[in-house]
């Protein structure tokens, strides 16, 4: 055997052996995983609310699986969910929780699993049925101009009406910040008051995120309703992504979630749980992934 293909098979060796030894290790100090998650009863009781519940905890399980871990899946976490993971009661968090970088100050992501865009929704028919750029994915961050240049037209067309949104949530802070000073903006308790409030003409407008709207726009009484004007999303407000929330201490359990979202995501999985419960593909299109 020539000298270079010694050289290149003691190199492959040394791969493969600090590879396994990577992954034995991962395996050992990880095969037992807890996975905090939201209610399994939303106490707005949205039937969207309900599919992130059911799409998380599915992909909890498939991910465990990939990861060869045995995992723990602790429901109704909420709002403690950060500080429980933190203080080492639970180990990770599928929360519905957008990587932004508030966020990232004090924990770290895994991958993105999913992906959430935001828009209207308004009467179809309707005056706001044909808002600018309706079907189009803008950006404040990525695509700032085509952003400014639709919510100039957005605006005029948005002038003394009244937009909703939920309370605390991102939606409501955008509506504030974009149209604020030319719409009445209310916000809501529950999903399902806003689009009730919507569907019955006592406001003309709410932003939620789309693709959980699949689920309430499917259900009777809501079906002359619509998406109108672009959705936004991957900026600071919206997060880029939502993904397994981690200590930034946690490496080896980061780079074993990595993996099985890399995988889940290339082998399709990850389409087809979004398909099952919100009936639209959130999943990522583009993935950061490095070759494993």
């Amino acid at each position: 055997m020539s000298r270079a293909l010694v050289a290149a098979a003691i190199a492959l060796l040394g791969l493969s052996v600090a590879t396994s030894s990577i992954a034995v290790a991962a395996g050992t100090e990880w095969n037992s995983v807890r996975i905090a998650t939201r209610s399994l009863n939303p106490p707005d009781g949205s039937p969207e609310s309900s599919a992130a519940v059911g799409f998380e905890i599915d992909l909890a399980r498939e991910l465990c699986d990939r990861m060869a871990a045995t995992c723990e899946i602790l429901s109704g976490q909420g709002n403690d969910a950060v500080p429980a993971l933190l203080a080492r009661r639970v180990d990770a968090l599928m929360i519905w929780l957008p990587v932004t970088e508030a966020h990232r100050q004090a924990i770290d992501f895994s991958y993105a699993y999913a992906v959430e865009r935001h828009g209207l929704v308004v009467p179809d028919p309707g005056p706001l049925a044909d808002l600018p750029e309706t079907g189009k994915v803008l950006s404040l961050a990525a695509t700032p101009q085509d952003a400014r240049d639709a919510l100039v037209g957005m605006r005029t067309r948005l002038a003394g009406r009244t937009l909703g949104a939920l309370a605390g949530s991102a939606d409501l802070t955008f509506l504030h910040d974009q149209f604020g000073g030319v719409a009445t903006i209310r916000s809501y308790g529950s999903a399902e008051a806003q689009m009730r409030d919507l569907a019955q003409g006592r406001i003309d407008a709410i932003m939620s995120p789309v693709e959980s709207l699949q689920a309430m726009l499917a259900l009777p009484g809501y079906r002359n309703l619509a998406a109108s004007g672009p959705q936004f999303g991957d900026d600071e407000l919206f997060g880029s992504g939502i993904a397994v929330g981690l200590r930034k201490s946690d490496r080896a359990l980061r780079d074993m979630f990595d993996r099985a979202i890399s995988t889940a995501l290339t082998d399709g999985t990850l389409e087809r749980l979004s398909l099952k419960w919100f009936k639209a593909d959130i999943s990522p299109h583009r993935c950061n992934c490095k070759p494993f």
